[in-house]
């Protein structure tokens, strides 16, 4: 499944907002990493196999303006071997490369910063930097 996702979507990083559903990532055949990481465990479960939502970065990922982005990958609970990681992003297992910050049962589960204001309308944003030291 990791490799035929990979294989057959187009994959676009997306700095905002929050997944697609499955059906639609599966629909258009194109999403960011964390629409194929939804694709993928909504498959897994329809295959009574459980699966997690996994955010964080790569430490090896290269792109094209050399800047890191927030990565997301799915795990399944394979019974007898626990846990295994799935990047369909990149159709690669997740390995060393892979800093896993959070997991959760969904996406949502996963956000690093969530709340709610109440009064006059505004805008807010938060700007951060992640740097990420690998050491062979």
């Amino acid at each position: 499944m990791n490799t035929t996702l990979y294989r057959r979507t187009d994959r676009k990083i997306r700095a905002e907002g929050a997944a697609q559903s499955a059906a639609e990532t599966l629909a258009i055949g194109r999403g960011a990493c964390r629409d194929l990481a939804v694709l993928f465990i909504a498959a897994c479960r329809c295959l009574n196999i459980p699966a997690r939502f996994v955010s964080g970065y790569q430490a090896h990922a290269e792109t094209a303006d050399g800047k890191r982005y927030l990565h997301a990958w799915p795990e399944a609970y394979l019974p007898g071997a626990g846990w295994y990681g799935f990047d369909p992003t990149h159709g690669v297992m997740v390995a060393d490369g892979h800093v896993g910050i959070c997991a959760g049962p969904e996406q949502a589960d996963t956000m690093p910063v969530s709340g709610g204001f109440f009064g006059p309308v505004v805008s807010s944003s938060l700007n951060f930097e992640v740097e990420i030291e690998t050491r062979r």
